[in-house]
């Protein structure tokens, strides 16, 4: 994982990119850490595209898994083991990670996987769940710095609120002089301007 020679002290460094969802899923190659350390957290808001980006960074991964993480920690703890396929696939892709707050044996069983997973050289990307629930950090105290990274997702602000309107009213073949209002809404999500655009749509005859 370490580089050589001058640029190998970035991979002791926290590494923690703020970036809208758009900017990670174009055509641009990702950062070169979250394209190599073998752990990534995904934060943000719901509805900022955390499922998205986090499936773009395992998309070079064959047989990559995704996994919902609460029905996956219920049958750990039953069976006080991880299901094979989550101990060893390639990539692992656990959605929703929320409500680990006091629980530590979950913390513990959590961090011991992903940890494992990453000195065997297998990469796991973790997205928080929906709402404010942030206990998915909780989980950094118990992986070692240099293997994981953070993305923090946001919505869009001024241009780039502009140009996602325009974009999605040429992909749906509407008029954006009609759809300007969307651009300057409060609160603004990405469904939010799904649902004005289609109030937008003219009833099929």
């Amino acid at each position: 994982m370490a580089g050589n020679g001058d640029n190998s002290g970035e991979f002791l460094l926290p590494a923690l990119f703020t970036r809208t969802s758009s900017e990670l899923l174009g055509r641009r190659p990702l950062p070169r850490v979250l394209r190599e350390r073998p752990i990534i957290f995904v934060l943000g808001p719901s509805g900022t595209g955390k499922s998205s980006v986090a499936r773009r960074i395992l998309s070079d991964i064959p047989g990559a898994v995704e996994s919902s993480f609460r029905p996956a920690v219920v049958a750990a703890a039953r069976n006080r083991v991880w299901a094979p396929e989550l101990r060893t696939a390639p990539a692992l892709l656990f959605d929703d990670v929320d409500c680990l707050h006091n629980r530590f044996g979950v913390q513990e069983m959590l961090g011991n996987l992903v940890r494992e997973r990453a000195l065997r050289g297998l990469r796991t990307v973790l997205c928080q769940g929906g709402g404010t629930d942030t206990s998915v950090t909780l989980l950094y105290d118990m992986v070692p710095l240099a293997l994981r990274a953070s993305v923090l997702l946001r919505f869009p602000v001024g241009s780039g609120r502009r140009q996602h309107v325009k974009a999605r009213c040429l992909a749906r073949d509407l008029p954006y002089a009609g759809a300007r209002s969307a651009v300057l809404m409060e609160p603004w999500s990405y469904a939010l301007v799904e649902s004005h655009l289609d109030a937008l749509v003219p009833p099929s005859a």
